[in-house]
């Protein structure tokens, strides 16, 4: 049965337009009100800190409640949270501090939602008669595309509609997404006795899943890194990239045609590894697909090339991202039981989204006070040092190691 997977697959990309739009809408709008780089990396900060939270606290949750219930409300949360945004801008009563409360509202509800969405994928993968290791591709796949659509939609959308009244097309596709996923997933997972629940309480849970993921060396490593260069990812997205479109690009649509190009690459990496990453050495291609879409494209930005040079360059190290999360992806859906992934995706998710707060902060920071070029090179050497890691450290050899069926494939999930 296909149909819960290609409506979790629908689900992903349709919310994902809406979510790239985001990306790029809020951040011009607060350098285009505020004028200030660092007030932008502050509400910035403020989203991805509310996911942050909210991923390390929901995983419990989505064990407890079946995630398809968590991501339809999560949904719904996140449509309204959205929403407000362009209506009290409208009504004149949205100051700085309260768009920063909406923000981290906003991350607070997208975080058990992609939770849940994770939880979800191996089971409607078995139901598909689906290997794991290509519904990761799938799955990721149709996070690119969502990201390709809506990035590539934003900069015209913010051109003629302005970026606030570009978040109303955000708030309707987190709607749209809920109603796929209502109406055409009826995925069960298996869960533990509600006494055991009780007998443990909440962060008892987080704790199993923290040290869960300790366990599992590789796991752990895969938590580490990323977090690093998530941290440097929030300060490229949320600051640097906007900040570079309007000082460089000096053009929300060129941003745009940037994001789509990036959107439009990944995707291209995501399909080829799909189609061949069963025949590459696992650890040979994610740690040289991540040292070249880290550093370089950030080395390139920070001597302002033509238009030309910087979109091929953004191409390159895209399609090279787009290699990397279908390789982490299938070992942590592989390595994880069915009764604790939601425990386990949180915390990975939680850790991997730690430091984008801290990089939106310090990205910020950094612009406002030494420039924009000098925030690139900083940010390339970080990102450099973080990608050499998997050349140096023996752990990372484990990707090539053998790894059991899915964890689904012991307790399988139920249609209801």
């Amino acid at each position: 049965m296909r149909t819960p997977l290609l409506a979790l697959l629908a689900g992903t990309t349709v919310s994902l337009v809406g979510t790239a739009m985001t990306v790029l809408a809020i951040p011009w709008f607060v350098l285009h009100t505020t004028g200030s780089a660092a007030q932008t990396g502050l509400v910035a900060a403020a989203e991805v800190a509310g996911l942050t939270v909210a991923a390390a606290l929901g995983g419990p949750i989505v064990d407890r409640i079946q995630p398809r219930s968590v991501s339809v409300g999560s949904d719904v949360l996140a449509a309204i949270a959205v929403g407000l945004v362009p209506a009290l801008t409208m009504l004149q009563v949205l100051p700085l501090w309260a768009l920063v409360l909406l923000t981290a509202l906003l991350g607070l509800t997208r975080g058990p939602g992609a939770t849940a969405q994770d939880a979800l994928l191996p089971s409607t993968a078995k139901l598909a008669g689906t290997p794991i290791s290509r519904a990761s591709s799938w799955f990721e796949g149709s996070a690119r595309a969502g990201r390709l659509v809506g990035g590539m939609s934003a900069g015209a959308l913010i051109a003629f509609l302005g970026p606030a009244q570009v978040l109303y097309v955000d708030s309707a596709t987190y709607l749209a997404s809920a109603l796929l996923t209502a109406v055409f997933i009826r995925v069960r997972l298996a869960r533990e006795e509600p006494s055991a629940w009780s007998a443990r309480g909440h962060f008892a849970e987080l704790r199993e899943g923290l040290r869960y993921l300790r366990g599992d060396g590789l796991l752990a490593a895969v938590v580490g890194m990323v977090m690093l260069t998530n941290a440097l990812d929030g300060a490229y997205t949320s600051v640097l990239l906007p900040a570079f479109g309007e000082q460089v690009l000096h053009s929300s649509v060129l941003l745009g045609l940037v994001a789509g190009t990036s959107s439009a690459a990944a995707l291209c990496g995501v399909m080829a590894y799909g189609a061949v990453g069963d025949r590459l050495p696992k650890w040979g291609t994610y740690a040289t697909a991540f040292l070249l879409a880290g550093a370089p494209r950030l080395l390139v930005m920070a001597s302002a090339p033509p238009v030309p040079v910087l979109l091929a360059v953004i191409a390159v190290t895209s399609f090279a991202f787009g290699m990397i999360n279908p390789i982490l992806l299938s070992q942590l859906f592989t390595r994880v039981p069915e009764t604790m992934r939601g425990r386990v995706f949180g915390v990975v998710a939680a850790g991997a989204l730690a430091g984008m707060p801290v990089g939106a902060l310090l990205g910020g920071v950094v612009v406002q006070l030494a420039g924009l070029t000098a925030a690139l090179l900083a940010a390339a050497a970080l990102y450099l040092t973080a990608t050499l890691c998997p050349f140096v450290f023996p752990v990372w050899r484990q990707l090539d190691g053998k790894v059991g069926e899915s964890s689904g494939d012991h307790v399988g999930g139920a249609v209801a």
